[in-house]
């Protein structure tokens, strides 16, 4: 649904306004090919996902070493 534009009298604005596309993320592809049982999918993504989710896992990790606390 577009959304509708704005109407001053004169000029409408927003009328050839389009939102950009929705980008997809590694981990979106990887839930939607588990889902939907593509194991060449499945595989291929689940890379992606665990260096993401180690990434944090090292973020948090350096926080609590340094004596980072969770409400700074």
């Amino acid at each position: 649904m577009k959304p509708t534009p704005y109407d001053t009298g004169k000029v409408k604005i927003g009328l050839l306004y389009t939102p950009p596309p929705h980008i997809v993320t590694p981990e979106e592809t990887w839930v939607q090919s588990v889902l939907l049982g593509d194991r060449q999918g499945w595989v291929n993504d689940t890379h992606a996902c665990v260096l993401s989710l180690a990434a944090f896992a090292a973020i948090v990790f350096v926080m609590l070493l340094t004596g980072g606390t969770s409400n700074a």
